[in-house]
């Protein structure tokens, strides 16, 4: 799962707890529409109020059985659910990737119920249920490109380098981006990469920090992350702000992963957690800045996750979620509230809740069944 046992990256570590959660059963289909999807009615969906806060969330009551189909919702932040899609329980649903900016785009990865995810993909418009099987060649997509999607970011290793490349929604190669040597990654994998909200330039991981990548090719500027370890490279995480980005670098000094504030101009990153040598804060990996505080995505003992708190000398607090304590993963976030999912450890899906951390309020989405959710535009997706 991961690079090298230091690197842990939030992508890498959420990744694997999502990974394990099996999301269907039956024959591979060789479409998502084949593979037995039926559009549900959408004439309800207020199209128009979708935004930050809204989710899509592939729900099952039993995930992994031939008795339970998988359907995927939108839902608003309220918790107003509108069921767009089911797959019958007999067959095997995608994995959902990505929402495009468009609001009614989608990508998923096609399933093969003895091995799992496959390299073969699909988009749906989620408005008509419409569905199209594509590939991207030897490249694999990361997401669709901001503001609204209109094309897919993809990217393939090979060589001890990487290329990022743009790809029409058809598979078709646009344009290449970038390609960098990603010794940092072990020689295999491919670097971190998100859009800024305009679409005109990409963060790209790199060995010292992060570099942005114009939209139309070619590096436009490298930001290095004084301290970072060049045997494990940085991460960008979200954009901070629309001209700062919070990256994650593993220290020098330490074996934790700590989080820098980088200025898209070029001036000085500064760091906006310590590098932890001590506690139960195992390196953090991502952050989001309430009017309570400043609130953190930690690494936990033994492969799990941890939310806390940090204070102004940089020391922490745990955060528990009453209901959701065992390895809870922030989604996305508003100025008070942190969205927090969790996979349910007895095979059952997981649980979604909308946390403030600063009252204990709870708004309860789903409390089994959520299988894997997206945030419409959310910070991590590019702000």
């Amino acid at each position: 799962m991961f690079s090298n046992a230091r690197r842990r990256t939030r992508a890498a570590v959420i990744a694997g707890i999502s990974a394990s959660v099996v999301l269907g059963g039956g024959a591979l289909g060789t479409a998502v529409a084949a593979a037995g999807t039926q559009a549900a009615s959408t004439t309800a969906v207020p199209w128009a109020s979708v935004g930050p806060g809204w989710v899509l969330d592939m729900y099952s009551k039993a995930p992994g059985t031939k008795t339970t189909p998988t359907t995927l919702y939108l839902v608003s932040p309220a918790g107003a659910k509108y069921a767009l899609h089911t797959w019958k329980a007999s067959e095997p649903a995608p994995e959902l990737m990505a929402w495009a900016g468009s609001k009614t785009e989608a990508l998923f990865q096609l399933v093969s119920a003895k091995t799992g995810p496959i390299a073969e993909w699909a988009e749906m418009n989620l408005r008509t249920g419409k569905t199209t099987d594509v590939t991207f060649g030897k490249a694999s997509p990361i997401g669709f490109t901001r503001p609204t999607g209109q094309q897919v970011l993809g990217a393939y290793a090979g060589g001890g380098s990487a290329t990022i490349a743009r790809y029409t929604q058809a598979g078709a190669l646009m344009k290449k981006l970038v390609t960098e040597n990603i010794k940092y990654l072990g020689g295999f994998g491919t670097p971190p990469s998100l859009y800024s909200a305009d679409g005109t330039e990409l963060a790209v991981g790199a060995a010292n920090g992060v570099q942005l990548v114009s939209n139309a090719g070619g590096v436009l500027k490298k930001l290095p992350v004084p301290g970072a370890d060049t045997r494990f490279g940085c991460s960008p995480v979200r954009w901070w702000t629309r001209s700062t980005l919070l990256v994650e670098c593993m220290p020098k000094t330490g074996f934790e992963p700590q989080l820098w504030l980088a200025p898209a101009n070029g001036a000085r990153p500064v760091a906006l957690t310590p590098a932890r040598k001590s506690g139960f804060d195992l390196g953090d990996i991502g952050a989001w800045k309430l009017s309570s505080g400043l609130y953190l995505q930690s690494l936990g003992a033994c492969g799990t996750l941890e939310i806390n708190k940090q204070a102004k000398n940089g020391s922490v607090t745990r955060v528990t979620v009453p209901g959701a304590a065992d390895s809870p993963v922030v989604i996305t976030a508003t100025t008070a509230q942190l969205l927090v999912w969790q996979r349910g450890c007895d095979g059952l899906g997981g649980q979604l809740v909308w946390f403030n951390p600063a009252t204990r309020a709870e708004k309860w989405l789903t409390k089994t069944g959520s299988l894997q959710v997206i945030a419409y535009n959310a910070a991590e997706n590019a702000g």
